[in-house]
């Protein structure tokens, strides 16, 4: 069995901690095999502070004061978090703790730290749902988020408690690797339940114009929907075959279609809500960039509560 290792960004921030929660409840019921690396971006140490520390041995001593306490502070907040990871069953040893210095801003020394390390996925907190309360590391994420093209994040928002999982799906490649890296990390595991759910293509998905003539109308909505159910046909048959062969059966897996009447973020909203789900995995572009970040995957995890957010692609 493969190891899965992921990136962790804490701050020690409650959102921080809400991430690092929902590693451990996933760790400890549904990834096999996963190895954690907690990250603390250290605060930036002044550049005229160590300018005036070659020059001035006061200053040389109050530049060493600073660097030992923005150490302690990495530290305490990162023994916190492996302190929760442990609670939730993670074995000490699959843990590291990596403090960095800031070398330009957050996100990029995240970003880099993510890409050089060859991670599997870069786990993020997410804001409260009001609008009041200040994004982690400030922008952290949204930067994070908006910036990143290649490696899969999970972002998390509030306490997760559910294990249930819900893949939203239309046909495109975006959407398998979207299942590809659900199965890389749920995979051996018999307890763990999927949901592909995919909200049924219609013509205000494609169009706003209103057609004055209505058979003509009809007539499109019948060959786009038509033309969706086939490409669906296919889209399962490799979605479960991916999903097979990473070790789940058939009967952990169910496929469920929701026929338009609503956007496709608010069929999935509705979905997580009466499905009770803890988690959504999202291509990061799908059919027609339907899921490009900005419309599908931004509005779930913004208005999603106490979920986490895959965003693959």
């Amino acid at each position: 069995m493969v190891d899965k290792k992921i990136l962790v960004a804490v701050d020690g921030s409650p959102a921080a901690l809400k991430a690092v929660d929902y590693v451990g409840l996933m760790e400890g019921a549904m990834i096999r095999e996963l190895r954690v690396t907690l990250l603390y971006i250290m605060n930036p140490v002044p550049p005229y502070l160590r300018r005036e520390g070659q020059r001035d041995p006061e200053s040389f001593k109050r530049l060493r004061e600073l660097e030992t306490r923005n150490r302690k502070q990495a530290a305490a907040v990162l023994d916190k978090c492996t302190e929760h990871l442990v609670r939730h069953g993670m074995d000490p040893e699959a843990v590291e703790k990596k403090p960095l210095p800031r070398s330009s801003d957050a996100a990029r020394d995240i970003l880099f730290e993510a890409e050089q390390g060859l991670y599997d996925a870069l786990v993020l907190g997410r804001r409260g749902i009001s609008k009041a309360q200040e994004l982690f590391l400030g922008s952290v994420t949204n930067k994070v988020v908006q910036h990143s093209e290649r490696l899969p994040l999970w972002v998390v928002g509030g306490q997760v408690t559910s294990l249930k999982v819900l893949c939203p799906v239309d046909g495109s490649e975006g959407s398998l690797k979207a299942v590809d890296h659900l199965a890389f990390m749920l995979g051996e595991n018999p307890e763990c339940k999927i949901t592909l759910l995919h909200v049924g293509a219609s013509l205000g998905n494609y169009c706003t114009l209103d057609f004055l003539e209505t058979e003509l109308a009809e007539g499109i909505e019948a060959d786009i929907m038509h033309s969706d159910a086939q490409c669906m046909d296919d889209f399962y048959a490799r979605a479960l075959k991916v999903l097979d062969q990473a070790g789940l059966s058939p009967d952990q897996v169910e496929t469920k279609t929701i026929e338009g009447g609503m956007s496709v973020s608010g069929a999935i909203l509705d979905e997580v809500k009466k499905g009770d789900y803890g988690t959504v995995v999202l291509g990061r572009r799908g059919e027609n960039r339907s899921f490009f970040l900005g419309h599908v995957s931004d509005k779930v995890m913004g208005k999603a509560k106490d979920i986490a957010v895959w965003i693959v692609g």
